[in-house]
């Protein structure tokens, strides 16, 4: 009996995980589905009822701004409506001006679209996108008008109208058939970002194992800052909450930051043949309270516990640690300088991770259960904000292939003279301009030119079959369509499929006769269709010529920019802080990662080079604060001097010079540490607070292969 009623148990809590894996993945998938589909349906009516010209554009727009959080779908909105209007303007200022000399309408057509294209990969989020907008607007709205100048503005007025029409479809039917608020996902992300760290922490082998390797759960600040950011367009999310999501993001950007940093310096220990194993094990002992702490309490982490005793549990590990590091520093005060610098360097790390794993639990627990909050939290948010990166260069190649894009294909105009070369422009445009920010531009073009062949065949069928044998009405138009653009969002809703669903509902949106009086005929079908193809090619094929992002100059260029960073910061004034110089690294590293064409040997190998840097800047910024505390004429000199021999170590390119300068940092940190005694205890205490932080570059410049470099890059 007893046995039966555990396999019962046992049954129903599969079946519960189960089930909530089913609510969680399918069933919101499906719900998505459905709210795309009817948002296209109802786009589609209303344009058709008003009687406005282009219908396909309305439905077109519930495609792009269509998303599965309501959030998401007011904020692209939003930015959708803004470049539309921008693109509006634009083509009234450019047609005015330019309607009687076709060179320069398209010598400043091609400014702006460069601009546009320079803006969109400059910006991130939606904001991005509403950039992308306004130069694919300006296209939308002129080149079919071109020959007809005076009728733009009645063109221009309808597709505004088509566009908002989407617009509210899109945002209506988002927020009101089955909601699913960002606030809902924000709360759980950050449950699932606890767990994920609490899991990894509790791990030992996650750390002190060289063969174990972890996922890189850094990544996921950028992406949660993104959510943050766009919650602002949802109401049911308080101000406070907002504050409570940025410093929980920035504090678990330190920590995670921190935790590789530990398991990259202490595998760097373990491949070191000059080392013994008993230093490795002494590390483990030490770090052991941590684990034991998270093991008593990982039935609940920490959800339902009082703020006060999980205080209290920490400052006894936090004593046990410190117990721990004292047994064991007394057995290595008489080895080799370098190997108990990587010694206490380990040590300083753990207990630097300990620090910032209490703290990031506590601001957890504040917000979780709504007690004990902090009173400091709208002034911490202000100095927790995430910065981006931008490359300058990067940038100009961009605006540079959207440039060529558009003279390319109207050279093509030119000399073919195609009435349809028109719309060769605009599918060639848009591609460039909604490619150029995503990861891995070529294989998207590839992806969104398969989705647009087959739909080739496929609007054919509507065309020629579908809509003149069954079409009478706006309901049955609806009936009929209802299956393809369920279709599509189906094949949307997976991000390996979205490019190639995007794809294939760009071709239907643009040949299919989406009109009650059906005007369609062979030749404007298969013109229109291969013009739109032949765009998306060109543009393709500028995303494989125009394409620096090569592995070798990634690394390079990424190499030379953290090294950059590092002399910058010990040159000057001091005008960072910690949480600008880690969310520009991890943008950075972001950026080029996603354009670029790196496999996973190089990616590993340039993360180490982003942690090293980062640990390197960010003790830089602790000593120039340090260095702050003391009187002018108390300050020591050689601290000064140090850091002027690691810019001088990061701005040289050969090899033995920078062993030379290396050699001089250990010389002078030698006689720093021989020398740094102070008759007040305050700035004593200082003083070995510089030392730690210098003690942590010199271990992370003993391993050069972690390091970024200005010299020749493998």
């Amino acid at each position: 009996m007893a046995e039966a009623n555990i396999l019962k148990f046992d049954f129903l809590a599969s079946f519960k995980i189960a089930f909530q894996e089913w609510i969680n993945s399918d069933l919101t998938i499906f719900i998505y589905v459905i709210k795309l589909m009817i948002a296209a349906l109802l786009a589609m009516s209303v344009s058709m009822f008003l009687n406005l010209s282009s219908p396909q554009t309305s439905v077109f727009t519930v495609f792009i701004v269509m998303q599965i959080h309501s959030g998401l779908v007011f904020s692209k909105s939003f930015y959708r409506f803004l470049g539309t209007l921008i693109g509006f303007v634009i083509s009234l200022v450019l047609v005015s001006a330019f309607s009687q000399d076709r060179v320069w309408f398209m010598a400043f057509f091609t400014i702006w679209i460069a601009i546009c294209a320079a803006a969109g990969f400059k910006y991130r989020n939606f904001m991005s996108y509403g950039f992308v907008l306004s130069g694919y607007t300006v296209a939308l709205i002129v080149l079919p008008n071109i020959e007809n100048p005076l009728s733009i503005y009645g063109f221009a007025i309808d597709r505004i109208s088509e566009v908002v029409i989407g617009l509210l479809s899109a945002s209506v039917i988002s927020e009101v058939i089955f909601p699913k608020q960002l606030s809902d996902t924000l709360l759980g992300s950050e449950k699932q970002k606890y767990k994920s760290v609490f899991l990894s922490v509790i791990d030992m082998e996650n750390i002190f194992t060289k063969e174990k390797s972890i996922n890189n759960f850094s990544r996921n600040v950028l992406s949660s800052d993104s959510l943050r950011v766009n919650s602002i367009f949802e109401s049911n999310i308080n101000k406070k909450d907002k504050m409570y999501y940025q410093r929980l993001n920035s504090e678990f950007m330190h920590l995670s930051i921190t935790f590789h940093s530990l398991k990259n310096i202490i595998n760097t220990i373990s491949n070191n043949e000059n080392i013994d194993n008993e230093m490795v094990i002494a590390l483990e002992k030490i770090y052991k309270p941590i684990k034991i702490l998270l093991e008593e309490n990982s039935q609940n982490l920490f959800i339902n516990e009082d703020i006060e005793d999980v205080i209290n549990k920490f400052d006894k590990v936090k004593t046990q640690i410190k117990e721990e590091i004292e047994v064991h520093k007394n057995k290595y005060l008489n080895i080799d300088f370098d190997i108990l610098n990587d010694f206490n360097s380990s040590i300083y790390l753990i207990t630097r991770f300990f620090d910032e794993f209490f703290q990031y639990t506590k601001t957890y627990l504040s917000f979780i259960n709504k007690k004990h909050r902090h009173n400091d939290s709208e002034e911490y948010s202000k100095n927790s904000k995430l910065f981006t990166y931008t490359d300058n260069l990067l940038v100009l190649l961009a605006s540079f292939r959207a440039a060529i894009v558009l003279v390319v294909t109207t050279i093509f105009w030119l000399m073919t003279a195609w009435g349809y070369a028109p719309f060769t422009i605009i599918s060639a445009v848009a591609t460039t301009l909604m490619f150029s920010s995503i990861p891995n531009p070529v294989d998207a073009s590839k992806n969104f030119l398969k989705g647009s062949i087959i739909s080739f065949f496929v609007a054919g069928v509507y065309n020629f079959y579908l809509i003149p044998t069954y079409v009478s009405d706006i309901p049955s138009f609806c009936f009929v369509m209802a299956p393809v653009f369920a279709f599509t969002a189906w094949l949307g809703s997976s991000p390996q499929r979205g490019l190639f669903a995007f794809g294939f509902i760009f071709i239907i949106i643009t040949v299919c006769s989406m009109n009650l009086h059906y005007t369609m005929d062979y030749v404007t079908y298969f013109e229109s269709s291969i013009s739109s193809l032949i765009g998306i090619m060109i543009a393709g094929i500028a995303y494989e010529l125009i394409n620096s992002w090569s592995e070798s100059w990634t690394k390079r260029r990424v190499s030379n920019l953290l090294s950059n960073q590092i002399i910058k910061l010990s040159i000057g004034e001091l005008n960072t802080r910690r949480v600008i110089l880690e969310s520009v690294g991890l943008d950075l590293i972001q950026h080029f990662s996603t354009q670029g064409r790196l496999n996973p040997k190089s990616n590993v190998l340039i993360f180490q080079w982003l942690l090293s840097s980062l640990e390197i800047g960010r003790a830089i910024i602790d000593i120039k604060n340090g260095l702050k505390e003391f009187e002018k004429s108390n300050q020591p000199n050689i601290v000064n001097e140090i850091l002027d021999l690691i810019k001088n170590y990061f701005s040289e390119k050969e090899e033995e010079k920078k062993e030379l300068i290396f050699r001089k940092i250990k010389e002078e940190f030698i006689e720093l540490k021989n020398s740094s005694f102070y008759k007040s205890a305050i700035e004593q205490k200082i003083m070995n607070k510089i030392l730690l932080e210098l003690s942590l570059i010199y271990t992370l410049l003993l391993n050069k292969i972690s390091l970024p470099s200005k010299g020749e890059i493998n």
